[in-house]
């Protein structure tokens, strides 16, 4: 209903204005835009509207403030604003492009990927075509099509081959796909590209711990901290391999750490309750595992902190 209403709204608004000067001033415009970018969102609204009650109406304000909602958490006006600048300037790809992403944001990844397809078509730039097209990619990669989202990626990559978010997400696909050492070439292509990014070397040490192979996961979350020593999931990473090679006091040690620098990491938790059932320390274990549960680890992760809840936990009372 509420989203009805604000189309409404939005159609009596346009025909009103439709013969206005559609170019906002410059300096009022630029100022909402830094205040977005600068994470005021309210500033940023207040600005915009300002725009609007003096009658400027263009693509780019509405885009603005579907951008502003979006960031405020008001899906619905996001996408009634989105909707107005579209029908100012059906072709504007800049529009379909932030759409796509807020029906991403809302699982919508249909919708979001005929919103790609459409800032492709209208892309005024290869570089710009391409960069839609890692996108959707991502968005395929949300909705489990990976196959798909192998072609995306390829395409890009055979643009440009140093394009290093693509090679790692090219990473990702392939692991997916269970190409694992395709995989590991990319991750590590990555990480020849860019070997100071968190991204390229975190992915790197995530990718070696899906292999087993957490000594090199080791080495790979130790030069994240290199380059972030207060890096929690690095911490809580490395903690979690070290668990696994049964050295449990410098994994609790990690991941202790971890909690510290992040204490609303459910999966942090988790992990700290692994490591206190192997120390046959199930009390310590119990109460980390409800933690996990109360931060949202289930609706995150899955069900197996539940799981261990009721193994180690439930039948003791704990």
């Amino acid at each position: 209903m509420k989203l009805f209403v604000l189309s409404i709204l939005l159609i009596i608004t346009l025909s009103a204005y439709a013969q206005q000067n559609r170019q906002p001033p410059v300096p009022l415009f630029d100022q909402a835009k830094e205040m977005y970018n600068a994470g005021k969102y309210d500033e940023a609204l207040l600005l915009v509207n300002q725009l609007l009650a003096n009658n400027m109406v263009s693509e780019r304000i509405f885009d603005l403030r579907g951008e502003i909602y979006l960031a405020k958490g008001d899906m619905d006006s996001a996408l009634v604003n989105y909707r107005a600048g579209l029908l100012l300037a059906p072709t504007y790809p800049t529009i379909y492009f932030h759409r796509a992403f807020a029906y991403c944001k809302i699982h919508l990844y249909d919708e979001g990927i005929e919103d790609f397809n459409t800032a492709i078509k209208y892309a005024g730039s290869d570089s710009a075509k391409y960069a839609i097209i890692a996108n959707r990619g991502m968005a395929r990669m949300m909705s489990g099509d990976f196959s798909e989202a192998y072609n995306d990626y390829k395409m890009v990559l055979q643009f440009d081959s140093t394009d290093v978010m693509s090679t790692v997400a090219m990473g990702s696909v392939l692991r997916k796909l269970g190409k694992k050492n395709e995989a590991t070439a990319y991750y590590e292509k990555a990480v020849r590209l860019a070997p100071n990014e968190i991204v390229t070397v975190g992915d790197l040490g995530f990718h070696y711990m899906s292999l087993g192979d957490y000594k090199g996961a080791i080495r790979q979350y130790t030069k994240v901290l290199e380059i972030d020593p207060d890096n929690a999931i690095a911490y809580n990473n490395m903690g979690h391999a070290k668990y696994q090679l049964k050295d449990l006091k410098n994994a609790l040690k990690d991941i202790q750490r971890s909690i510290a620098l992040d204490p609303k990491n459910s999966y942090a938790y988790r992990n700290r309750a692994l490591v206190y059932l192997a120390m046959n320390q199930s009390d310590k274990a119990c109460e980390d595992l409800h933690q996990a549960i109360n931060l949202g680890y289930t609706t995150m992760y899955g069900d197996d902190v539940q799981q261990l809840l009721e193994k180690h936990c439930v039948f003791k009372g704990l």
